[in-house]
Parts: C-alpha cells; sequence; structure tokens
C-alpha cells in the first residue's frame, strides 16, 4: 500500500515495447538498476510499467538494443499536476482546503469521557466549562495535569483521572470510587488519627466483631444516632485498679444492626399504551461550529409522535474529528390508547417495584429478613406502603474525644495551692 502511494507520487507510465531484442533490453534495464513492474507478454511485445526518472534513462538503452516503445498510459501526481496547470482556481482550493485542515488541527472539537459510572457525561462536561475547558479550545491552552487534578478535587468519588490529547480529541479517563460507605470510612481512618464508631441509625444490635477499640454495646442492645458502638481508647489501669492512662487508636469493628425502611409507592390505575403505527418521517440537517440548520418535515402529519435525533461526527481518521456533524431526526407515529390496569395487573406493576428495591438494597450489602409492605388498590390508584426489616452494616466514623488523667502528683499541686 505504502510503495503504490510513493509510485503514484513519483509517477509512472505504462509503455508497450517492440523490436529487435527486447529481451536485451530487459537484461540491460536490470544491470542498470531501472525499475520495471507488471511486466506483460502480449502480441508479440512487452508491455510493463516504469517510472519517470526510470523513463529518461532508457534513450541509450533503446539504441544500443534497436527497440522503441508507445506510451499507453500516464499515472501519478506529476500528470495531474501538469493536466490541471492552468486551472488555478482549483490549486487554490486545494491549498486552501489544506491551510483549513491545518487550522482545525489547532483546535479541540470532541471531549470523550470514559470510565464514570456514577457521575454523568454531562455533569462532568459541565465542570469542565467553569474550568474553561470546552469545545473548540486551543490545545496549547490546556494542561492535561491541571485537568487532572481539578477533576479530583471537585469531585469525592472520583479517585483517579487522566487526560490526553489525541487528534483533535481530549480523552479523559476517570475511575471512581465504588466502595460502600463503611469501606469509604476506613479508607478515611487511614491517616492513624483516634476515631470512634457510633450509631448513624436507630438499630438493635445484631452481632458485634471487634477488632480494635473498647466496644460499648453488644448483641441485643438498642441504639440511637450518635450514640457510641466502639470507643477509640483502651484504658490502662495502674497498680491500684485505677484508670491510669488511655491508650489512642482507630476503633474497628465488624457491626451489624437490625434496622427498618420505610417504602412508600403510588401510581394510577389508568395509563396511556403507544402503538406505534410503523409511519415515519425524516429529516436531516447539519452543525458547523454551534451553528445548526435542518430539513423541515414535509411529508409528517402525525398527530402524536415520537422524535429520535441522531448526530454523527464528521471525522478523518480516527481521531481527527471536525466542527462539522450530520443530524438525522426521525419521527414516529403512534396511537396513544388509555387503558386501566386490572387488580392483578395492577399488583404485579407494584411487585416489580418492590424487587428492584430490595435488590438496590441487597446489592448494598443489606440482607432483608422481614416484609411488611401491603399492596392496596382501588379505581383510582394503586399504593404499596409498609416496612422492611432488614440486616446491615452500621456506623460512622467520629474523632475520639482525649481524656486528661492528672497524676498523682498534679492533685498534689493542685491541694496545696488552694490552702495558701
Amino acid at each position: 500500500m505504502l510503495i503504490d502511494k510513493l509510485k503514484f507520487l513519483q509517477g509512472y507510465v505504462k509503455i508497450k515495447l517492440s523490436g529487435y531484442a527486447p529481451e536485451r533490453f530487459l537484461n540491460l534495464c536490470s544491470n542498470h538498476n531501472i525499475l520495471i513492474w507488471n511486466l506483460e507478454y502480449m502480441d508479440d511485445n512487452y508491455v510493463f510499467c516504469v517510472s519517470v526518472r526510470g523513463l529518461k534513462r532508457l534513450k541509450p538503452i533503446l539504441r544500443k538494443t534497436r527497440t522503441t516503445f508507445v506510451i499507453l498510459e500516464r499515472v501519478g501526481l506529476p500528470f495531474l499536476m501538469r493536466r490541471y496547470r492552468k486551472r488555478k482556481l482549483f490549486f487554490a482550493g486545494i491549498f486552501l482546503c489544506g491551510g483549513l485542515l491545518y487550522a482545525m488541527s489547532l483546535f479541540v472539537w470532541k471531549i470523550e469521557i470514559n470510565g464514570n459510572l456514577h457521575e454523568t457525561d454531562s455533569n462532568i462536561m459541565k465542570f469542565l466549562e467553569e474550568k474553561q475547558v470546552y469545545h473548540g479550545l486551543l490545545k496549547s491552552k490546556i494542561n492535561c495535569e491541571e485537568i487532572e487534578e481539578e477533576l479530583r478535587a471537585g469531585y469525592g468519588d472520583i479517585i483517579w483521572a487522566s487526560a490526553k490529547l489525541e487528534g483533535t480529541m481530549l480523552i479523559i479517563d476517570v475511575q471512581e470510587n465504588l466502595a460502600t460507605n463503611q469501606q469509604a470510612e476506613e479508607q478515611q481512618a487511614q491517616d492513624g488519627a483516634p476515631s470512634d464508631l457510633v450509631a448513624d441509625k436507630e438499630a438493635v444490635i445484631y452481632s458485634i466483631l471487634t477488632r480494635q477499640g473498647t466496644p460499648y454495646v453488644e448483641k441485643g442492645a438498642k441504639v440511637k444516632p450518635g450514640d457510641i458502638l466502639v470507643e477509640g481508647k483502651n484504658p490502662v489501669l495502674n497498680d491500684n485498679g485505677e484508670i491510669g492512662s488511655y491508650q489512642y487508636c482507630v476503633s474497628d469493628a465488624d457491626i451489624l444492626g437490625v434496622t427498618q425502611y420505610t417504602y412508600e409507592d403510588q401510581f394510577p390505575m389508568w395509563y396511556e399504551d403507544k402503538q406505534y403505527t410503523g409511519k415515519e418521517s425524516q429529516a436531516y440537517g447539519i452543525r458547523l461550529f454551534k451553528l445548526q440548520a435542518k430539513t423541515p418535515h414535509l411529508f409528517r402529519k402525525f398527530q402524536d409522535y415520537d422524535t429520535i435525533t441522531d448526530e454523527y461526527d464528521v471525522k478523518i481518521g480516527d481521531s481527527f474529528y471536525l466542527p462539522l456533524a450530520i443530524t438525522k431526526e426521525t419521527s414516529k407515529e403512534y396511537q396513544a390508547e388509555k387503558k386501566q390496569y386490572t387488580k392483578e395487573e395492577a399488583k404485579q406493576v407494584a411487585e416489580e417495584k418492590l424487587r428492584q428495591f430490595c435488590e438496590e438494597l441487597t446489592q448494598k450489602g443489606v440482607q432483608i429478613i422481614e416484609n411488611n409492605v401491603m399492596i392496596v388498590t382501588d379505581g383510582k390508584n394503586c399504593a404499596a406502603s409498609g416496612t422492611l426489616k432488614v440486616i446491615e452494616p452500621i456506623g460512622t466514623r467520629k474523632e475520639t474525644a482525649i481524656t486528661d488523667i492528672p497524676q498523682e502528683g498534679q492533685i498534689e499541686d493542685e491541694s496545696d495551692g488552694d490552702s495558701n
């Protein structure tokens, strides 16, 4: 492929050789390192291709071998330029197009964000625009390291970010912290500061396994928000069996509590059912920079329809995007029919919503042990309400209060001072 392009740029001709000693001619071409290719023998003549530079070196060989040739075809850029040498506007257009492409290559026309699950692309794009990073920005003004730092500082759940330029694209890869709240708190505790584990909701302790710290509760105890579960300090007793000092630590424990979730959901018994007729109307448009233009829907005579818009970016290769996009807008006609759920159908819909809610809790490490949700339907609405009793990890981290215990000498000094 590359060799063919080089041959086209240099230019070559296809010739038909005839005469007294064509075989000797071919041998002399080989001896003089003149490249010929696509050699064929046709009607007592040889047909082959030779470069323009090689063609100029054939005259002495032709005289020596008493052969002649006829040019059958001229191929390549030199001949193309010669053919259009009088068309100045054509060459001006080529140079203008090349200049525009070079100018377009100096800007960023597409920002691609990968790896984000919790944060949406639109939110991150708005954040970048606030930091003066947007479509159409000069690539020389983009500092990839600064963008990475801004993303990590602006989003607490983004623990890693990478930004790089490819062509006219700015590619941003992020990694979010998908750990549970308890794991996140354990990550925060790695600085070594003494901390307690306190209750974050009302619960009955189901189990507690303390690895570090002093437990304040046991199985079956009822706790309220703010109650200390595990304290981040261990008492050290003196010879008299009294607390002489405290050894501070980062409390660490696995605590499960029985809690309740309130569940409420309601939806109307009447709903709109869309039946698509199969009739469609399409309109096309173009977007250049921020300017948009599109053709009208000439044959759209629908009363009720849904619209789907597709946008196709114009690019050269894989990463050279241009500030140009083709849009396609499709309108699909539907007929709306008002229907009413039966009691059985409404109950199935309500149960499916409840099942999805329970699956979300299970994915967070919550174990459901009791379901007290009731589903009630009437002529207008279907309502589901009640509670779910669950077993889940509880406890949040809080800084440990430092307790000062006066020494015996300090007590005596204080008493002497009072007597004076």
